[in-house]
């Protein structure tokens, strides 16, 4: 049990950072942002991806273009 509620901690952690990562906004509040509150389809249609060093204890993210496979 403990084993598994530390995951869960690592992936709450991660998907905070990714949202705060992201500098825009979606309707409805799921991923509104106070200090980015409009709505950017350009910034918005991307991947982020991110690694975490365990040894420095530091996250790294990027962003990976969005590639529409089927119409």
């Amino acid at each position: 049990r403990c084993w598994e509620n530390y995951h869960r901690v690592l992936s709450v952690e991660a998907h905070a950072r990714h949202i705060l990562f992201r500098e825009e906004s979606r309707y409805p509040g799921y991923y509104y942002r106070g200090d980015f509150n409009f709505i950017d389809d350009k910034n918005w249609k991307c991947f982020t991806n991110s690694v975490y060093h365990a040894d420095t204890n530091t996250w790294e993210f990027k962003k990976v273009p969005y590639v529409q496979i089927f119409q």
